[in-house]
Order: C-alpha cells, then structure tokens, then sequence
C-alpha cells in the first residue's frame, strides 16, 4: 500500500496541482525523490528547507524525528506545508479583551471592514463590564498584522491563542 501526501493550496503545485497523491518509499527522503520536490523542500546539504513543515500521520513534525530519514510505513500520511506567510491565506486564533469602554463598540466588524480579514467568533463572553472574544482571523499575514494593530490601537487586548482550544 502507498503513502499518501497532502499538501494546502499554497503547495499543490508541487503535486503538479493536486492536494493529495500516492507514491511508494521507505523514508521521507525516498518519497520526495519519487515525486522530484527533494530539492525544492531542501537545501543543498539535504535539510528540509525552514519555510516548510512535514508532519506524519497529522503528528509529529519530522525535524523532531530523523529528518528526512524518517522513515514511513504503508498508509501513512505525510503532510507537506508552507510556514511561510507572504502572499499566502493564513488563518490566526488570538483572544481578545475589551475593556468597559469598548464593549459596545463594533471593532470585530471594523476589521473586517477595513482590512481583508475574514473573521469568525469562536467564543465570546460579553458584559457590561468587559468583553472576552476568541477570534480567528483568515487572510494575507500583512492584513491580520493591520487588522491587529489596529484593534490594539483602539485599546483591545490581543493574545495568541496558545492551544488549539476552539475545536
């Protein structure tokens, strides 16, 4: 049985356009070979490039393994993405919290107004006396650094959200 490789949008045309493929080996290294992307995912010294991420079986990152020596086994899946932000659509998790002063005010819907962010509320606690919001952000890195800035400049609290706690 192969392995399956997947990848996002911003790579699929390592896959020569697909999401996902099936090839045959033994490491990570070999599959790469099979498909003609090991030099364009590594450097000259056979290191996996930084703006890239390779995890297994939706797990560990391979950096933390053996590298490009990892080895796989049949049914695996081998994720491929970019941990590079320019031009590209990334989704950021932040918490927000608004002071008194600001809860009524439609700062959430301002940003996406104002910068080319889509934003989803994943949680929120609203009072009288304070606003607490788990927020994602989807878009170009540059528009969530403008949509955050932002919401800072009007007095809003902005965290990352450590943990993938909204799922």
């Amino acid at each position: 049985m192969p392995v399956t490789i997947r990848t996002g949008l911003v790579l699929k045309k390592l896959l020569d356009g697909k999401l996902e493929v099936q090839v045959e080996g033994r490491t990570i290294q070999e599959i790469f070979e099979h498909l003609g992307i090991l030099e364009k995912i590594c450097d000259s010294d056979k290191k996996l490039r930084r703006q890239f991420n390779v995890h297994i079986n939706e797990g560990e990152d391979i950096r933390f393994l053996q590298g490009l020596d990892t080895p796989i086994n049949d049914g695996d899946v081998v994720t491929v993405l970019s941990a590079i932000a320019g031009g590209a659509d990334v989704t950021r998790k932040v918490w927000l919290t608004f002071p008194r002063k600001l809860v009524h005010k439609p700062l959430i819907w301002e940003i996406g107004q104002k910068f080319k962010v889509v934003t989803n509320i994943r949680q929120a606690n609203i009072s009288k006396d304070i606003g607490l919001v788990g927020l994602e952000m989807e878009g170009e890195e540059s528009e969530i650094q403008k949509a955050t800035d932002y919401l800072i400049q009007n007095g809003v609290s902005v965290e990352p959200v450590e943990l993938d706690v909204m799922e």
